[in-house]
Parts: structure tokens; C-alpha cells; sequence
């Protein structure tokens, strides 16, 4: 028994897929391709095909895990940022609150030129605070934006395998972005343990 190779072109992209069948092992298959949604698709395609129902897989992609590896500094950028942003909002805000009692204080002592200084400061403050509101929404819409491409990587991880080893990479990489656990989510990516 010999081993196989099978050249395919990608209607996608015109780039060459290979499927290689090696008897080592009690029988392989490798997808050899640098696209994770092809080898996905080919491994589900396959799967279902040939009736199998547990499928585990190593998969290597080092271009997607660096883009992957970008996307997760993006968002742990975004999370820093969206803590400083909170911080000086709450700081804006109780500013805000003390000039509206200055102004106050001052009208009611029929103090104009005070309440006016309170008033005109209060509206520069509230403009500043309208501008930091404005940044916070941006970098959430930015987050969410990352968010979502660290989902889909899950998505295209769990594709490379079938049944139970499928839903384990799911569940063991949203545990390990929780726990911050960079180098073990990029491990159960590869291998899914």
C-alpha cells in the first residue's frame, strides 16, 4: 500500500489543495492547503461522505494563527482602552456634578460672575464628555468587531473536526479566552486538547 497525493485546484482562488492518503498510522489523511474555511469545508465534506462521525485533527496554519495572534493584541487594546475611557468618563462625570452645585451655590448667593464661570466650564465639560462618548462607542464598535473575528477562528477550528472532538475545541477555546490563556488557545486550535 502506498501513499496517495491528490492535487486539486481551488475554484476560489486557483490555489492548489492536496489530499494525501498514507496508510501509516492505520490510515491518514492530510488537506494540505493555507486556507482554514477550504480544509474545513473539504474535512466536512469528507466526513460526511464517508459517514464518519468523530473525526480529531492537528491543523497548521501559521499565516491565519499570526493574523489570529493580531486580532487578540487588537482586543486586549480595545478592553485596556475601554477601562481607561470608563475611568475618565466616571471623573468627567462627577466633575460635572460639582460645577452644576458651584453654578447653583452662585445663583443663589446672586453671585453672576461665579454662576457664569460654573456655566461656561460646565459646558466645556459636558462637550469633552460628549467627545469621550463618542470614543468609547468607537472602540466598542471596534471590539465588537474583533470580537467577531475571534469567534469566527473558533468556528473554523471546531469545522477541522467532527463530533465530540468538534465541540470540545469550542468549549476548551471560549475557556481558555476567558482564563486569558493565549498559548493554550492557540494549542487547542492546533491539536484540540
Amino acid at each position: 500500500v502506498q501513499t496517495c497525493a491528490l492535487p486539486i485546484s481551488s475554484l476560489r482562488d486557483g490555489k492548489t489543495l492536496w489530499i494525501i492518503l498514507s496508510p501509516k498510522d492505520g490510515g491518514t489523511v492530510q488537506v494540505l492547503t493555507e486556507d482554514m474555511d477550504l480544509a474545513g469545508e473539504v474535512l466536512q465534506d469528507l466526513c460526511t461522505f464517508l459517514q464518519i462521525s468523530e473525526l480529531e485533527s492537528v491543523a497548521e496554519f501559521p499565516a491565519e494563527m499570526e493574523a489570529f495572534r493580531a486580532v487578540l493584541v487588537r482586543v486586549d487594546d480595545y478592553n485596556a482602552a475601554r477601562v481607561k475611557m470608563s475611568a475618565e468618563m466616571a471623573d468627567s462625570s462627577n466633575l460635572a456634578k460639582t460645577l452644576v452645585i458651584k453654578a447653583e451655590d452662585a445663583r443663589i448667593l446672586e453671585d453672576i460672575k461665579s454662576m457664569r464661570r460654573a456655566y461656561a466650564e460646565l459646558y466645556s465639560q459636558n462637550s469633552a464628555l460628549i467627545g469621550e462618548y463618542n470614543k468609547r462607542a468607537n472602540n466598542h464598535e471596534q471590539l465588537l468587531a474583533a470580537l467577531k473575528e475571534v469567534n469566527q477562528m473558533i468556528q473554523k477550528a471546531a469545522r477541522l473536526r467532527v463530533g465530540v472532538p468538534k465541540s470540545r475545541v469550542v468549549s476548551a477555546c471560549r475557556a481558555a479566552i476567558k482564563a486569558n490563556n493565549i498559548h493554550s488557545l492557540f494549542k487547542i486550535i492546533k491539536t484540540a486538547e
